[in-house]
């Protein structure tokens, strides 16, 4: 497919994020039913889909970390969903569409809910600063493609604000050790915080929810002890501005 000229995610991110996630479906998907931790993923994210109709699911890979039943109709979308196994069994409700989430190839105020689950993370440029850029323009995207009052549903792996700093430091000798000795793609992981200003951008405020870890998480495509890590899956949430339902931002404290 064409990428948009302004992404900024190298095409070694986006060549990475493609053969690792195509080519390791079914054990990523049987980690996020099995691991205790993304059980709790996806109870967080079932408890934010009533009341949605028409989702659009950003970053899907073929993988569902909820119930879609939930939801009437979705859109997934991701980088290489035109080329899945011919083994893959599609929802009845569910459309497959291939597109980047910097670039979002679906009409403005669309969909009255966006998900994005453990995208933001892979979203890597070749700096820090290109890497911060894609996440505000992923967002941007998520909000352009929401109706007035549509709800943004982000579920991601955020770090303390000193291991930030940390992996600010080492990005780029990180970076290309990962993509040289790993299947995995490189990755950067941001303190919750900064989401949340991100979000503020766009003249809403998200409610946000830290998701209790269980025993395990993935790292780098890898089973880990979650308490040997200092990342922590949070939820955010936060709605598009609508003049006609003001009350959106008044909800927001009460979920």
């Amino acid at each position: 497919m064409t990428y948009d000229p302004q992404s900024k995610q190298t095409d070694a991110s986006v060549a990475k994020n493609i053969s690792f996630f195509q080519g390791n479906l079914q054990a990523y998907n049987t980690n996020v039913q099995e691991l205790d931790t993304y059980a709790a993923i996806r109870a967080s994210i079932n408890q934010s889909l009533p009341g949605i109709s028409r989702l659009l699911d950003i970053g899907n890979g073929g993988v569902f970390d909820y119930d879609i039943g939930l939801v009437h109709s979705i859109v997934a979308l991701d980088l290489f969903l035109d080329d899945l196994p011919a083994s893959y069994v599609c929802p009845t409700n569910v459309t497959l569409k291939t597109g980047s989430a910097l670039s979002v190839p679906e009409p403005d105020e669309s969909f009255e809910g966006v998900l994005v689950v453990m995208l933001i993370h892979h979203l890597t440029g070749k700096t820090v600063s290109e890497s911060l850029g894609n996440v505000r323009r992923a967002i941007r995207e998520a909000f352009r493609v929401l109706r007035p009052g549509g709800k943004l549903v982000i579920i991601e792996s955020c770090v303390p604000q000193w291991f930030y700093l940390f992996e600010r430091s080492a990005f780029r000798p990180a970076s290309f050790l990962i993509n040289k000795l790993l299947q995995h793609p490189a990755t950067l992981q941001y303190p919750v915080s900064l989401l949340e200003q991100i979000i503020e951008e766009h003249n809403s405020k998200a409610e946000v929810l830290p998701i209790p870890k269980g025993r395990w998480v993935l790292q780098y495509g890898f089973k880990f002890p979650a308490a040997l890590t200092p990342v922590v899956p949070y939820r955010l949430v936060a709605y598009k501005p609508d003049s006609v339902m003001p009350h959106r931002k008044a909800d927001l404290r009460h979920e």
